[in-house]
């Protein structure tokens, strides 16, 4: 609108000052254009093409200093607008032993979809200014989100995003994937699942450090890290799990373990996570989740720096000499000329 209305009364300034020059030479028309006292009709474009021009060169202008003062009040404000935000990662085992039906109140879920529970009511309750990460693992560990803001991301990694180019073969593991239990697998019959030589180890101490290696280069601050997995690991039993304490202690993360099943939690694992000021819990009960939400309300904020555009055109020198011609262009107009067309 500034733009608009300067460019309006420039326009306005000049016409005016255009209809008092044309007065002031029909008293002279003879003697400046001889008998036939007028100059000729093309030049009667004039005095109106003059105005339209400096109004033009007035909206031009007065768009370059608004983008020159709003460029001055965003790198000022740089620094005021970083916001706090909390990191919350979540490292979840992807073994095919999460696909066993055995979680959740009755019993009736799989390990992998009482995780997604376990992932939904933690995104439901914490809210601000946070940055969401999600790394899986199992006899490796991977990033698959990180520093996202958008929680749907999370959910779409938990809710059934293949983290494999091979679809079909999610489906057609399940039958090698039942575990040796007395219940469903009579010693008559003989064990109906692969031997774990060959389906590989769950190494819950490589997922831990490799949230640790993420997070090291990710801005100082406390971080938590979410571990939701079923079963034990070789790799952290002691005196392994001392290294793991100590790197976890150094980028300040918190550890918090959610066990999908109702087996006793591994004492290693709960020493880990005590070590860093977390806990571990099984099968993600009420007041398992209340205290992460207590938590990650306690943690310390992360600076973050928002990546904003900074404006690198050169308006400094010229602004002002084009502010001083178009003052002594309009000044002109009401006398300050030597012809009088």
């Amino acid at each position: 609108m500034i733009p608009l209305l300067s460019a309006l009364a420039v326009l306005l300034l000049a016409l005016l000052a255009e209809w008092l020059h044309v007065r002031r030479i029909r008293a002279v028309g003879r003697l400046a254009f001889g008998p036939m006292g007028r100059a000729n009709r093309w030049t009667g474009v004039l005095p109106l093409l003059r105005p339209l021009c400096l109004a033009a060169f007035t909206w031009g202008l007065a768009t370059l200093i608004l983008l020159r003062l709003a460029a001055a009040d965003g790198n000022a404000d740089q620094t005021a607008s970083n916001k706090a935000a909390t990191r919350l990662v979540f490292v979840a085992e992807l073994s095919p032993s999460m696909y066993l039906t055995d979680a959740g109140a009755d019993g009736k879920l799989t390990r992998q979809a009482r995780m997604r529970e376990v992932v939904e009511g933690i995104l439901q309750r914490v809210s601000g200014n946070l940055r969401f990460g999600v790394i899986g693992f199992y006899t490796e560990s991977l990033p698959v989100v990180m520093e996202a803001r958008d929680p749907e991301l999370v959910r779409n990694v938990f809710n059934g995003l293949p983290l494999t180019l091979d679809t079909e073969s999610i489906a057609l593991s399940r039958p090698f994937i039942v575990p040796n239990n007395p219940k469903l697998d009579p010693p008559s019959m003989g064990r109906h699942g692969l031997p774990d030589e060959l389906w590989g180890i769950t190494l819950i101490g490589k997922a831990l450090y490799g949230a640790a290696d993420v997070l090291a280069q990710r801005p100082n601050g406390d971080r938590m890290v979410i571990l939701i997995t079923d079963g034990e690991s070789s790799d952290i039993k002691s005196p392994k799990d001392l290294a793991i304490i100590a790197a976890l202690r150094a980028q300040n993360i918190i550890v918090f373990g959610i066990l999908m099943t109702e087996d006793q939690i591994e004492p290693a694992l709960v020493g880990i996570a005590r070590s860093t000021g977390g806990e571990v819990f099984n099968a993600a009960t009420p007041a398992a989740l209340q205290s992460v939400f207590k938590s990650i309300d306690a943690m310390k904020k992360v600076v973050v720096l928002e990546k904003k555009p900074r404006v690198a055109d050169l308006y400094d020198p010229f602004i002002p000499p084009a502010i001083a011609l178009l003052v002594l262009s309009v000044l002109a107009l009401f006398g300050l000329r030597f012809t009088p067309w």
